[in-house]
């Protein structure tokens, strides 16, 4: 075979391989899903873990203990991190729901009194003839609002029940999130040595790239759930909700999960606005929706298109595509996934024409000597 028919050969190879990873990846995700999260943790942290080996005078003395002692603390205080948010947290959204347990009564008749007078001056003031017309209308408005709430609850137990199997499986990521800041080049050599040698540095390559695709979008969803809870954080502030830190806190975790995770930070701050004063709940519920519509149509799109490289039209048709045909997850994916599939591709292209431009150069006749022997 020619040596550029080989090389060609073998970058299909790589290609094909690394798909069918992807795929067994995508199937097994439930049970790599606290692999996946320790690797992109620790790919945030591991700038640390090296600084503190290779720049401390600890780490040139000691560079094994230096790191094994580094990532212990950073395990440590994520861990603190994460206990101190669930007790702010938590604790608050137990006693605001207890709160609104207590005032169920009182809100269900205030409610009912409202629906009552608007009933009555619906009827005082609108003619029969018109209502006739009117009110099939709007009793099909009813039902569909209340089958509507019915699927919402059902779809939100649903995702409960998911969370608490994740919970589970997400214990174990401490202990892996330790290794893998520890002894990363341990595992990093240990899995290449399983890759077949002939399109190793390939896969590694296309390892490479992928990773600092999905490292960027990190980078970037850290970035913009920053900006939704500080703007959270101040614009509940400014409107007097006593739980504005606590939702804000809520808001930017929210953030880095799409479309689940600004739902149920709406659906938290809705609840304890309605027990504290729930004559601001329209204007809380107005304050997320337009962050979240500004947040998705212009901000998103353009941040991720000029940090993974593609064009905001780009990332929206990547949401689209993936979030059609993977649902949920395609969603969560679609823009790491865009980026690491358009540099991908771009270095086989790159690959494949150098390999035909290799082969023309040593195929290009010698001139011959003119002054000849």
């Amino acid at each position: 075979m020619a040596p550029a028919a080989a090389r060609r050969a073998r970058l299909l190879a790589a290609l094909a391989v690394a798909v069918v990873g992807l795929v067994v990846i995508w199937q097994l995700l439930a049970v790599l899903l606290p692999f996946l999260l320790s690797g992109a943790v620790a790919y945030l942290l591991l700038p640390l873990v090296n600084a503190a080996e290779r720049r401390t005078p600890l780490g040139r003395r000691w560079p094994r203990a230096t790191r094994m002692a580094t990532a212990a603390l950073l395990l440590l205080l994520i861990m603190l991190a994460i206990l101190l948010v669930l007790l702010l947290g938590v604790l608050r959204i137990i006693d605001q729901s207890a709160a609104l347990v207590e005032r169920a009564p009182d809100l269900v008749a205030e409610t009912q009194q409202i629906y009552h007078a608007v009933i009555a001056e619906y009827e005082t003031r609108v003619p029969p003839n018109i209502r006739e017309m009117i009110d099939p209308r709007l009793e099909e408005i009813k039902q569909a609002l209340i089958e509507g709430l019915n699927q919402a609850l059902v779809r939100l137990f649903q995702i409960l029940q998911t969370g608490v199997g994740l919970v589970v499986s997400l214990v174990t990521v401490p202990i892996i999130l330790f290794y893998l800041l520890a002894e990363p080049d341990g595992i990093g050599r240990g899995v290449r040595r399983l890759l077949p040698r002939s399109i190793r540095d390939d896969l590694c390559e296309i390892g490479r790239l992928s990773g600092e695709s999905i490292g960027v979008y990190m980078r970037v969803q850290l970035l913009l759930g920053a900006m939704i809870g500080v703007i959270t954080g101040i614009g509940l502030w400014i409107m007097g909700v006593p739980a504005a830190p606590v939702l804000a806190i809520i808001a930017f975790f929210g953030e880095l999960v799409p479309i689940v995770g600004p739902t149920v930070s709406l659906v938290i701050a809705a609840v304890v606005v309605l027990v504290t004063d729930w004559t601001k709940a329209p204007l809380v519920i107005a304050l997320y929706l337009i962050l979240q519509a500004l947040q998705n149509t212009l901000v998103a799109p353009r941040l991720q298109g000029q940090a993974l490289g593609l064009h905001p039209l780009a990332v929206i048709l990547a949401l689209a595509l993936f979030g059609l045909f993977l649902g949920f997850w395609g969603v969560l994916v679609a823009a790491p996934f865009a980026a690491a599939g358009y540099r991908v591709l771009s270095y086989v292209v790159q690959e494949w024409d150098a390999a035909e431009n290799a082969t023309a150069l040593t195929e290009e006749p010698v001139p011959a000597d003119p002054t000849g022997p």
